[in-house]
């Protein structure tokens, strides 16, 4: 029995997803991205055509979508990603700041960052996500800590 290839997988559980959203493949799209960004990490640019295909949308109208959600993305990241948040909380109590640090010692950085909108956390501004996980009253004390600790 042959067994399923990565693509093959792929375009099965996409397949499963438009089938969940009763055909709607507009529906489909973003649950399709967030389901291969989860299975590899990224959305490979190869991928995009596939998507299309199956989905029967316009490459562009997926880019768009890509490019808009920040926590899709294009690039393979070997390292695990802090989400800083530059939402208007979290811009008020620092996140120029912390990223402009992050920036500053990017290259003695054991993690990548990126920076995103809001993600819900302005209690705790500045906040972040590492792993997707909280990272609430975000500071440079908590950034050498998360550091030492990747």
């Amino acid at each position: 029995m042959k067994s399923l290839s990565s693509s093959d997988n792929i375009r099965s559980k996409i397949l499963e997803i438009i089938e969940y959203y009763n055909g709607n493949t507009a529906l489909s799209l973003i649950p399709v991205l967030n389901m291969i960004q989860d299975t590899e990490g990224y959305i490979k640019k190869e991928r995009i055509k596939e998507i299309a295909e199956i989905l029967k949308i316009n490459e562009n109208r997926i880019y768009e979508t890509l490019t808009f959600y920040h926590f899709l993305t294009l690039d393979k990241s070997e390292k695990r990603i802090l989400y800083v948040c530059r939402g208007i909380s979290c811009l008020l109590e620092g996140a120029d700041e912390i990223i402009e640090y992050l920036k500053d010692n990017r290259d003695r950085l054991n993690f990548d960052f990126r920076e995103c909108e809001c993600i819900g956390l302005c209690d705790f501004a500045p906040a972040g996500l590492f792993d997707f996980n909280p990272v609430k009253n975000l500071d440079v004390k908590k950034i050498k800590e998360l550091n030492e600790k990747v």
